[in-house]
């Protein structure tokens, strides 16, 4: 599970027909000033994992809140619950279940970490980080290739798919392809914009008896 946090957060954001520069450009445009309009965001969603070593597929569904700059909370309700917060460079990871809370410093993570998939960055950020491709047409959607550039992340990300709503102009679903075969597809549902999500909304007090661990030294 902590995995696929990391990787929502790497860019934290092909196929058989490649359209014109010209149009991937217009439509990262409209998303580019989309994201200008953008000051908070919250959306529910629903994560599908699928291990491919284990041929198993897990089911998890929760809520998320984005606030600019560097505000996230990302929360599971089912089947295992767990909440991370991030609050500019510190990150908590808390499992109620297990009565433990990970306390992690992203001061040197770098630009890729503390911003999510999709939210957030501008498209000249995106472009310099990523190979981007626009895919063949979906109905309703427009499928972006993102590829990326560095060795280091080419390590544990292969590609991120994008699903770009054509009105909204806004990521509604993104799948993450890792080198061993595994997959994660996430969908949001009811995205609610700049509804002035407070800065309590992304503190975390360590629950009374909740045991405090720092995986890596800061």
């Amino acid at each position: 599970m902590k995995k696929i946090l990391l990787l929502l957060l790497a860019v934290i954001l092909a196929g058989s027909s490649v359209w014109a520069g010209n149009d991937l450009d217009s439509i990262l445009k409209k998303m580019d000033k989309r994201q200008r309009g953008m000051k908070d965001l919250k959306a529910s969603f629903t994560q599908e994992k699928i291990l491919e070593l284990l041929e198993e597929k897990l089911i998890s569904q929760g809520k998320m809140k984005y606030r600019k700059p560097d505000r996230m909370s990302w929360e599971y309700f089912e089947p295992d619950p767990l909440l991370m917060i991030i609050k500019g460079k510190r990150m908590w990871l808390y499992y109620s279940d297990m009565g433990v809370a990970e306390k992690y410093d992203l001061t040197r993570a770098g630009e890729t970490l503390g911003l999510f998939v999709g939210f957030g960055k501008s498209m000249e950020s995106l472009k310099k980080n990523y190979q981007i491709r626009l895919l063949k047409e979906k109905r309703d959607f427009y499928c972006l290739e993102l590829i990326p550039r560095r060795e280091e992340e080419l390590r544990y990300l292969s590609k991120i798919i994008l699903w770009v709503d054509k009105k909204e102009y806004w990521p509604v679903k993104t799948k993450i392809y890792e080198p061993n075969g595994d997959t994660t597809l996430i969908e949001f549902r009811n995205i609610e914009l700049n509804t002035k999500i407070p800065d309590s909304e992304f503190e975390f007090k360590v629950p009374k008896g909740v045991e405090v661990v720092k995986p890596l030294k800061e």
